[in-house]
């Protein structure tokens, strides 16, 4: 009330806001324009006021993109089907995609399921859908009873994957999840409701939601990263992810992206 602001109000501008970034974020990203190259995927989970809720996520390694997240009370098939779907929405098709994920099953389950394309063979009736030519699956599974890591291909050719994740980023590595897991600690440190041992509980689901998505956008396109730096003309250029992955030529404000316009989908006569 020290700024003589319902609060009420408030949660409504949030709400709003959030709907808005993640209305922006898809009209932008998921367009099947981006080539991914590696892309590394998670879940995290917090406690709110109505219970436990999971999110998972998808990053592009090579432009730190977030490409997309989602929240659901479980961790279950729903969950990383969502993901995975507008990750494939925003994937240039039959693209080269490495996938690096945990021991969940449900990730390998999801990407082939959505990564296919129909194989015309010219005879009749439906054509079958066959995984994309350059899809790979890794899998990084933690034992904490051993105290070690196993590393796996899911899905794909190791030597494939292994360039890709030359590519992606920029130096030649083992199979890892780094990437993801530090966006996650990003995440906890930029929505409190999502640290695990705090005062701060979310009120339910759909407002943390609506947090992810305005923190999701400010992530991509207002805040620069410091690995993303590129030098021109002797000088070093900050750039933001959604620069990075060739998006938006600029970093953007809080009230650019407030304000925002979708043109409204016109089908043509």
């Amino acid at each position: 009330m020290a700024f003589k602001i319902d609060e009420r109000t408030l949660v409504d501008w949030v709400r709003k806001a959030g709907e808005h970034a993640a209305r922006v974020h898809e009209h932008l990203v998921c367009q099947g324009q981006l080539h991914l190259g590696e892309v590394q995927a998670d879940e995290l989970w917090c406690r709110t006021q109505r219970g436990v809720r999971w999110l998972a996520t998808a990053v592009c390694v090579s432009s730190r993109l977030l490409l997309w997240g989602a929240l659901a009370a479980e961790r279950t098939h729903a969950l990383i089907a969502e993901v995975v779907n507008q990750v494939h929405c925003a994937a240039q098709l039959q693209s080269p995609v490495l996938w690096a994920t945990d021991g969940y099953g449900a990730w390998k389950t999801q990407v082939l399921r959505m990564f296919r394309t129909p194989r015309h063979t010219g005879r009749r009736g439906r054509p079958a859908l066959v995984p994309w030519a350059e899809l790979h699956i890794v899998q990084v599974v933690k034992r904490t009873s051993r105290d070690r890591i196993e590393r796996r291909i899911a899905f794909g050719d190791l030597f494939e994957a292994l360039h890709l994740i030359e590519a992606s980023q920029g130096r030649s590595g083992t199979v890892n999840t780094a990437f993801v897991e530090r966006l996650n600690a990003t995440l906890r440190t930029w929505l409190p409701a999502l640290v695990r041992r705090s005062r701060h509980a979310g009120s339910d689901g759909e407002r943390l939601e609506r947090h992810f998505f305005l923190v999701l956008a400010a992530y991509n396109f207002i805040r620069p990263h410091r690995s993303l730096r590129v030098q021109v003309n002797g000088r070093w250029v900050d750039r933001t992810p959604g620069m990075a992955a060739g998006v938006t030529d600029h970093a953007w404000t809080v009230a650019e992206l407030l304000r925002y316009r979708i043109e409204p989908f016109v089908e043509a006569a």
